[in-house]
């Protein structure tokens, strides 16, 4: 089946490959599972110049698969569809924006944004079907040199989120909102991991990575990993309130190691 990923994530690159602008196609982390596992999909990252084709000509362009669905964003525009019962999702991005986001950077004015470093970690993790010329390797090379000011932000904007989130969640057991707690949970474990992952200079990746790859960093505080995993764990030793104290924890620790 992996065989089968590989033979059609090459035959979209290279139908890719022929559109103007098109200067990489990576093929994402999402395609690593295995067909059956609930998480797999062929996800590929397009890297673009200009105005993309309408959807209605991406979807001539890919020879009218099944199910075809072109998803408008405000950010970036995606295709989803069936090929060969495999389904497909491909991403674009528009190479000017990335080229305006890394000089914002360099001049210390880029804010972080919903989806934090998620979209670096694509350009830098995503496996090469295609590219045109030097300028992918030379965009990688750059997300592997950003400046300490960059990291410095993420971390402050991290922490800052963690710490409302705390609050809420805290305020969420005392007025028993099941609701509320399991959204700010949620929360504060995100932005929680988006601290750690600035500290260690990482880029964090997509939700269905996230706890693997959060365990393995290599600075963490100590008992990361069982505090972690107990705010997890649904279990009737472990009420909100139990959790709540384990979240405080938590807080305080990371806070230690700023």
């Amino acid at each position: 089946m992996q065989r089968k990923v590989l033979n059609i994530s090459r035959q979209l690159a290279d139908n890719l490959s022929s559109w103007p602008g098109v200067e990489a196609v990576l093929l994402a982390e999402a395609a690593e599972p295995q067909a059956l596992d609930p998480y797999f999909i062929l996800q590929l990252e397009v890297l673009h110049r200009g105005v993309l084709p309408a959807a209605e000509e991406r979807r001539r362009r890919f020879e009218s698969p099944t199910a075809f669905e072109a998803v408008p964003a405000l950010s970036e525009a995606q295709d989803r569809f069936l090929s060969e019962v495999l389904p497909v999702r491909v991403r674009y991005q528009d190479v000017q924006q990335l080229e305006g986001q890394l000089a914002r950077i360099d001049a210390n004015r880029w804010t972080p944004h919903e989806e934090g470093t998620r979209p670096f970690y694509r350009l830098v993790k995503g496996q090469v079907l295609f590219e045109r010329g030097p300028w992918l390797g030379e965009v990688r090379q750059r997300l592997g040199r950003l400046p300490d000011g960059f990291w410095a932000r993420m971390k402050d904007q991290a922490l800052s989120v963690t710490s409302y989130a705390l609050h809420d969640l805290q305020a969420s057991v005392l007025r028993d909102d099941a609701l509320g707690y399991v959204l700010f949970l949620a929360q504060f474990l995100r932005s929680l991991a988006a601290f750690l992952f600035a500290l260690n200079r990482c880029f964090e990746p997509p939700a269905r990575l996230l706890a693997g790859e959060l365990l393995s960093l290599p600075r963490l505080p100590d008992g990361f990993a069982g505090r972690f995993e107990s705010l997890l764990r649904e279990e009737p030793e472990l009420p909100r309130e139990r959790k709540r104290e384990v979240a405080e924890l938590l807080a305080r620790s990371v806070i230690k190691m700023e």
